[in-house]
């Protein structure tokens, strides 16, 4: 069922935002931003005989913002990081049509973790990652869009629920990866606290 991830794992932030958040205008903002989201998600426009969904164009303004205005984030290793994960993307969907027998298990599972895998190794830090993959998916999905509208003549949305189940299997991947580092590194100053507080007592 297209749609189930995104409404299922943005409905789990949206929860942990208005309730484990601290009171302040990020929050309200954040929290608000996604019940946005969710209103404008099956809103759709039709540009050049093809389908497009409104919240796909919003996210890509906002996305590109983001990496506008990211800290050491050079304009060419965004750019190439976002090519080679959009040809990836793209590449696997059309590998889908015409030989869907590689899909073992739920194709945006194996697109969201191929496309985590790339990212992982393009960026060195979490938010560059994140911002690089969610690049490369916009701009495979309008080259697939393009590719199969206007060359393979078949009917396909672009951004549409599918997309953003792919993207939130991305975003949930990379916030499992970042919940674990913060345990362990709390686990660390933990480990690192007790033996000096036991060398204190031995020494009194």
């Amino acid at each position: 069922m297209e749609g189930v991830f995104i409404y299922w794992f943005g409905w789990l932030l949206w929860v942990v935002i208005t309730f484990f958040w601290s009171k302040s205008k990020a929050r309200f903002w954040s929290a608000f931003s996604l019940l946005l989201f969710f209103i404008l998600l099956p809103k759709t426009f039709v540009f050049a005989n093809t389908t497009v969904y409104l919240v796909y164009v919003l996210f890509s303004v906002y996305l590109f913002w983001q990496l506008n205005k990211a800290k050491k984030c050079n304009l060419i290793h965004s750019y190439v990081a976002s090519i080679t994960i959009a040809a990836a993307y793209a590449g696997f969907q059309m590998m889908m049509i015409f030989d869907p027998i590689v899909v073992y298990i739920d194709s945006r599972w194996m697109i969201g973790i191929m496309t985590a895998i790339i990212s992982f190794f393009l960026a060195a830090t979490f938010m560059h990652r994140l911002l690089f993959a969610f690049s490369g998916l916009i701009q495979g999905e309008l080259l697939t869009g393009l590719v199969t509208q206007h060359h393979l003549y078949m009917d396909y949305s672009i951004g549409s629920l599918y997309f953003f189940d792919i993207v939130a299997v991305v975003g949930s991947l990379y916030s499992v990866v970042w919940g674990l580092k913060q345990v362990s590194a709390y686990l660390g100053k933990v480990v690192i606290r007790e033996p000096k507080s036991g060398m204190l007592k031995q020494s009194s």
